[in-house]
């Protein structure tokens, strides 16, 4: 991929990218994802993948993503599975090498 991808190219594969994301989230046990207190409390669903923000340079992405971990579960354990779910789904399904994910533990739930 050694051509310059387009800014619409761009905007259609951080979409695909967030939502594999969201999608690793729910696969991994003890973490929810974060919804910010904007869609909390309007209900936007257009907003589903604020959570994650995805950075593109031609053949490498990084991803910043926010998430909750529930209580009792190891913070490091959880975070460790879910960037290891996240870069073998990404890799897998796109044709882009994650390079870095940044993964911020926004709450702790205590349900």
């Amino acid at each position: 991929m050694s051509e310059l991808i387009k800014p619409q190219a761009v905007a259609r594969y951080s979409s695909i990218i967030a939502s594999i994301a969201n999608n690793a989230i729910k696969k991994t046990e003890g973490v929810t994802q974060e919804f910010g207190l904007v869609k909390y409390r309007f209900g936007l669903s257009a907003l589903k993948d604020r959570n994650v923000h995805v950075y593109i340079d031609e053949e490498t992405v990084i991803i910043d993503i926010y998430i909750n971990v529930d209580y009792g579960y190891s913070v490091p354990e959880v975070v460790c599975t879910l960037q290891e779910c996240i870069k073998r789904d990404v890799e897998g399904s796109t044709r882009f090498e994650v390079k870095k994910i940044n993964v911020h533990v926004s709450n702790i739930n205590f349900i």
